[in-house]
């Protein structure tokens, strides 16, 4: 077993090494998940139920399901020539031991052989919730394969194993939650009151589960805005565990809670509520589903915004205009700046403007860059490498060995690569070998149509990063 603080660890040995299962708990699970696995069993006109062991007539097909006339409970239709069946599923059980939550794991396997079903019921998993940190554990019964994992449920229990992988969570336990002790085990604690039941019940695996790390960290908080009958930013109980007043705790004033109450609001609207101060769910709604909200709510009226025409479709468009403003130095309270007519069309305006900015510095930089290259240009009698000395350079360079490399230039200019020509000196103005270095290092080194130079050329690109890259 990896590391694990002490007292998690007392905790994993004071747990039984075996599962147990009180009485209630086996009653929970034969009501809620054997009872569903069985099946009706065909023969001729006799249909007979695996639940209540009884026999009724009827005319459904085999592989259908059809409501037992005796227990009035829906199963599968099988043939009487069937000879096994099998029925898995998950079920957890919450507890709090020793000011953790722990979510037990188990599988429970029901098995169909001769007219009988047999059940099954192994523990495989135990999750420790700590306030900051999730300690997930395994049975030895519990299988990892490379693209699935099993229980084993004839295989004995012996030993739990810490599964520290940084994505555990893909193996959480799933399906039904037993809550029927937890209100015995969180009594006279900070967690009474924090109506746990209805708290994890309706979500899923890992929603509860972080819901859970939550309450641990901020029960005071949890507990407030579930009693307020706020359940919705009750989920992230932790963002409202400040103390002071109800302005300093949730961003607004007091004199909107019923409103927040009333419409039981979500994080989301809670802050589009603290920027336009209006009792307008419908406005709140509208806004609240934009993605570009907290970008957009620090330079705009959103209501303006809104009747400007921004939507969920052109957020984006906005907000890269409002960013193309400023790195141009337009005058960001301008109403006419910040509340164009068009907005795609005042967008395409300035994208333009910057692109042709870019690009000018890009063309300055690329001659910048020769000039700091132009001591590594190397020669002898045949072949002569340099730096690229412009982006007109590049552009003809790409054309002529049909290649990629004018998509290079904005990293050439950045400096996070290096560019090289390689002629015959006999013959400066027709490509030969383009080549791109990085660390000082030759990454590659290309002829026309992106094939490999000869054994020749490959010699003396050799010689020149020996003599000019690596010193």
């Amino acid at each position: 077993m990896a590391y694990i603080k002490k007292d998690i660890r007392n905790l994993i040995n004071s747990m039984d090494a075996e599962f147990t299962l009180d009485k209630n708990v086996k009653k929970w699970v034969k009501n809620n998940i054997f009872s569903n696995h069985n099946l009706i069993i065909k023969s001729k006109d006799d249909y007979y139920c695996t639940n209540c062991h009884k026999t009724f007539y009827s005319n459904v097909k085999i592989g259908r399901r059809v409501v037992c006339s005796k227990c009035k409970k829906e199963f599968l239709v099988k043939s009487n020539t069937l000879k096994t069946f099998k029925y898995i599923d998950d079920f957890r059980i919450l507890e709090f031991i020793n000011g953790y939550f722990v979510i037990r794991g188990f599988e429970v396997m029901s098995t169909y052989n001769n007219m009988e079903m047999k059940h099954y019921i192994s523990e495989y998993q135990r999750l420790i919730i700590d306030k900051d940190k999730k300690y997930l554990l395994f049975s030895n019964k519990f299988k990892i394969f490379m693209f699935s994992c099993k229980v084993n449920q004839y295989e004995k229990h012996t030993k739990w194993r810490l599964h520290d992988n940084y994505n555990s969570h893909y193996y959480y336990s799933n399906g039904l939650m037993y809550l029927g002790n937890i209100e015995e085990d969180t009594k006279n604690t900070v967690y009474q009151f924090c109506n746990l039941k209805s708290s994890v019940i309706d979500y899923k695996s890992i929603d509860s589960i972080n819901i859970l790390q939550k309450i641990l960290k901020s029960p005071i908080s949890y507990e407030l805005l579930y009693k307020l009958g706020l359940t919705n930013l009750s989920i992230l109980c932790d963002e409202f565990n400040v103390k002071g007043s109800f302005e300093k705790r949730f961003g607004v004033p007091k004199e909107y809670l019923s409103f927040m109450v009333k419409y039981n609001i979500t994080y989301n609207e809670l802050k589009v509520l603290r920027v336009i101060k209006r009792k307008n769910i419908k406005l709140i709604r509208k806004l609240s589903n934009l993605n570009c909200f907290d970008e957009l709510s620090s330079k705009l009226d959103m209501i303006k915004a809104l009747d400007n025409g921004l939507n969920t479709y052109n957020e984006h468009i906005y907000r890269d205009y409002l960013n193309f403003a400023e790195q141009l130095h337009f005058d960001m309270k301008n109403k006419r700046t910040l509340y164009p007519k068009d907005i795609i069309k005042a967008h395409d305006t300035l994208l333009k403007q910057i692109k042709d900015i870019e690009d000018k510095k890009m063309v300055e930089d690329i001659i910048k860059r020769y000039e700091e290259l132009k001591d590594n240009t190397y020669k002898d009698k045949k072949y002569i490498i340099y730096p690229v000395p412009s982006y007109s350079d590049l552009i003809v360079e790409s054309k002529m060995q049909n290649n990629c490399v004018r998509s290079y230039n904005y990293r050439y200019a950045n400096k996070e690569i290096d560019l090289y020509f390689m002629r015959l000196v006999s013959n400066m103005n027709k490509s030969l070998v383009t080549i791109e270095v990085k660390d000082n290092k030759v990454v590659q080194s290309r002829i026309k149509n992106n094939h490999n130079p000869s054994k020749e050329q490959l010699s003396f690109i050799k010689k020149w990063e020996k003599k000019f890259l690596n010193i």
